[in-house]
C-alpha cells in the first residue's frame, strides 16, 4: 500500500476544523452523515448544519470538537496510522477590531493549550463518491477536548477567541522497531566492511587495529518523492468566538474589634453577575480552605445557602468567621500572622434548555491575622483630635514564634507609613549554592495609585570601629630621643600587619532579582511577585534590608523584618 510505505503521505490533501457547538450533547457524527447524504463537498459546508455557539464566557469549561478530513484513505492505512496521530489545540484570545495598519503586532495571547487523549477512538465517518478517475473516499475523524477559557494577562478591549488545531503524523522506524534496545544497527543487518582490514597486521601500529567502514565511502543516493512529504498540517483558518466574562468575585476583610487573645477576621466573599448575560446563573459552589485556621460560615441563613438562582447585575454575599490556629508558644499579640486563604467558586449558566456552561473561579490570597499592640486603642476622646490617627497601635514583631511552631521565621510582616501592607514568606533552611525565592505579597491601603520598586540590600562585614591607637615602632625606640625628634604617629610595619589582618567583605546572600517593579496598584489591590536569592556561606544568613522605593516620590522605606535564612551543605525540607 502506497500509504504504508510512505507515511508523509497520509496528511496529504487532509483538512482541519473545529466546532464549538451549542449543544454539548450534540450528535455531530449524524450531522455529518446528514450533510454528506445532501451534497455537502466541502469540509465548511459540512459543519456548516452545525448550530455553534454565538457567545462563550471566561471561566468557562467549554467541549469542543476538532474535525479531520483525509482524501483517499482505506481502513488499513488508518488503523496503522492512527495510533502516531497527535491532534492539538490552542486558543487564541484576540481583538477583532485590531487592524494591521493601526498595529502591527495585533494582540494574539495564548490561553489553552492541549492535545486530545490518544486513549479514546474518534468518530469515524467515511464518504466514497464518484470521479472522473474513478472512486474516490473522504474519512472524517472527529474528536472530543474540554477546553478552559481562561481570562488573558493583556487587557484586550474587544476579545474574542480564536480556536486553531492542529495534527502531526510521528514517523515510526520500523527497523528499530525489532530490537528498541539496539541503538546502532538493526538486528540481522550486516556490518559494513571495513577498508582498512588490510593494515591490522602491520605491526608499528601498536596492536590499534584501523577501522573506516564503507559505508563512509560510497555515495548515498537519497529516496526521491515527486512531492516533499507531509507530516503536519494545521487549520487555515478559524472562526472568532464573542467572550465576555460572565461574574466576577472579590473577597474583603474586616478585623473583629474583641478583646479576646485570638484574632478573629470577618470575611465578605462577593459573587457579582455581570450585565452581559440574559438569563439566569445557578451559584453552587463556594469552598473555603484556610491554612493554619479555621473557617465558619456566618450565612447559612433560609435563602441563602447554595445553590442560589441569579439573574443579571445580581450580588451575593457570604459572609465567614476566620480564626487562626496558634501553638502554646506563640504570642499573637507581638508576632506577625500571616495564612492562605484559598478560594474556589463555580456556578452554572443557563442559555437554554439544552446548553448549560459551567463556570469555575479559584484564587489563593493572603489572610492578616496580626493583632495591635493595644487591642483597646479606640477611637478619640471628644477632648483630644488628631488628624491621620492611627486605628492602633503597629505590631513589633522583631521577636516571637511563628505559626509553623518552631523558632525560625518562614514569615514576616510589615507595615510601612505610606498605607502599604508588604510580607514576605520563604524556606527557613536552604542549600548553598542552590537558588530559592521569597514570595513577595504587597497590599495598597492608601487612598491614591503607587508604584515601587524593590531592591535586596545585602549584608556585608561591618568595619571595626575603635580608632588607631598609636604604638611605638622598633624604629622610633633608636636614638632620635636625644636628637629631640618626635615619634611616629605609625610606620610601614604596622599599616602593612593591619592591611593583611583586614577581613574581606565578600556577601553570604546575594540577590538574583536586580530590578523588581510592582504597580501600578490602585486603592486596595493586591500584587504577589518573588525575589531570588542564592546563599554563598553556612550558618544562619541575613539581608541588610529590602529597600521600598516609592517611584512616584523617590521615597525610600528599609524593611528589616525579613525571614530567617540558614543555610546547609545539604539540602534539607523547609
Amino acid at each position: 500500500m502506497p500509504g504504508l510505505e510512505t507515511p508523509g503521505e497520509f496528511l496529504r490533501h487532509a483538512v482541519l476544523d473545529t466546532v464549538a457547538p451549542h449543544s454539548p450533547e450534540f450528535d455531530i457524527e449524524g450531522a455529518v452523515t446528514a450533510a454528506l447524504e445532501d451534497g455537502a463537498d466541502d469540509l465548511s459546508s459540512v459543519l456548516s448544519s452545525i448550530p455553534q455557539r454565538s457567545l462563550l464566557f471566561f471561566d468557562e469549561f467549554l467541549p469542543v470538537r476538532i474535525v479531520l478530513r483525509l482524501s483517499d484513505c482505506t481502513e488499513a492505512i488508518l488503523k496503522h496510522n492512527l495510533p502516531r496521530l497527535e491532534v492539538r489545540l490552542d486558543v487564541f484570545a484576540i481583538d477583532p477590531a485590531e487592524s494591521v495598519a493601526d498595529n502591527p503586532t495585533p494582540t494574539r495571547e495564548v490561553i489553552y493549550t492541549g492535545t486530545v487523549n490518544t486513549d479514546e477512538e474518534p468518530l469515524v465517518v467515511f464518504n466514497e463518491f464518484e470521479t472522473d478517475e474513478g472512486t474516490g473516499n473522504h474519512v472524517y475523524l472527529i474528536w472530543n477536548i474540554e477546553t478552559f477559557i481562561k481570562r488573558p494577562r493583556n487587557r484586550i478591549q474587544h476579545p474574542s477567541l480564536l480556536f486553531i488545531a492542529s495534527a502531526s503524523l510521528n514517523p515510526s522506524d520500523p527497523g528499530r522497531s525489532e530490537d528498541p534496545e539496539d541503538d546502532y544497527l538493526p538486528a540481522l543487518v550486516p556490518a559494513s566492511t571495513n577498508m582498512l582490514q588490510p593494515l591490522s597486521g602491520d605491526k608499528s601500529l601498536a596492536h590499534k587495529e584501523p577501522f573506516l567502514p564503507a559505508s563512509r565511502l560510497l555515495r548515498v543516493v537519497p529516496t526521491t518523492y515527486n512531492e516533499d512529504p507531509i507530516y503536519n498540517i494545521q487549520q487555515h483558518h478559524g472562526h472568532p468566538f464573542r467572550v465576555v466574562p460572565a461574574a466576577s468575585a472579590r473577597i474583603r476583610y474586616s478585623r473583629l474589634n474583641s478583646y479576646t487573645g485570638i484574632p478573629t477576621t470577618i470575611a465578605s466573599l462577593d459573587f457579582e453577575v455581570t450585565p452581559f448575560l440574559t438569563s439566569e446563573v445557578s451559584f453552587d459552589k463556594a469552598d473555603l480552605h484556610l491554612s493554619e485556621g479555621t473557617i465558619a460560615p456566618l450565612s447559612e441563613l433560609p435563602g441563602l445557602q447554595l445553590p442560589l438562582t441569579c439573574r443579571p447585575r445580581d450580588d451575593v454575599t457570604l459572609v465567614y468567621k476566620l480564626t487562626p490556629e496558634y501553638g502554646p508558644e506563640t504570642n499573637p499579640s507581638s508576632t506577625a500572622m500571616i495564612s492562605i486563604l484559598d478560594i474556589s467558586l463555580g456556578a452554572v449558566i443557563h442559555l437554554s434548555d439544552d446548553c448549560h456552561p459551567r463556570i469555575a473561579m479559584q484564587w489563593r490570597t493572603n489572610v492578616d491575622f496580626s493583632m495591635a499592640l493595644n487591642p483597646t486603642f479606640g477611637g478619640p476622646s471628644q477632648a483630644l483630635q488628631r488628624n491621620n490617627r492611627p486605628a492602633s497601635l503597629s505590631v513589633s514583631s522583631q521577636t516571637g514564634a511563628t505559626p509553623n511552631r518552631s523558632s525560625l521565621r518562614e514569615r514576616a510582616y510589615s507595615v510601612t507609613d505610606g498605607g502599604v501592607t508588604i510580607s514576605f514568606s520563604g524556606p527557613v533552611r536552604v542549600r548553598v549554592g542552590s537558588p530559592f525565592s521569597w514570595d513577595v505579597f504587597i497590599v495598597n491601603r492608601s487612598h491614591a495609585p503607587r508604584k515601587f520598586a524593590l531592591i535586596a540590600i545585602p549584608r556585608r562585614k561591618r568595619v571595626d570601629p575603635r580608632g588607631h591607637v598609636a604604638r611605638p615602632s622598633s624604629s622610633s625606640m633608636s636614638s632620635r630621643k636625644e636628637d629631640q625628634v618626635a615619634e611616629a604617629v605609625t610606620d610601614d610595619n604596622i599599616v602593612h600587619a593591619r592591611q593583611k589582618s583586614v577581613a574581606g567583605q565578600e556577601a553570604e546572600l546575594i540577590s538574583l532579582s536586580t530590578d523588581i517593579r510592582v504597580g501600578p496598584l490602585l486603592p486596595g489591590t493586591c500584587h504577589s511577585t518573588e525575589i531570588k536569592l542564592l546563599p554563598l556561606a553556612t550558618g544562619p544568613l541575613h539581608l541588610e534590608a529590602v529597600r521600598l522605593v516609592d517611584v512616584n516620590t523617590n521615597e525610600t522605606t528599609d524593611i528589616r523584618d525579613l525571614p530567617d535564612i540558614v543555610a546547609d551543605d545539604q539540602a534539607r525540607s523547609s
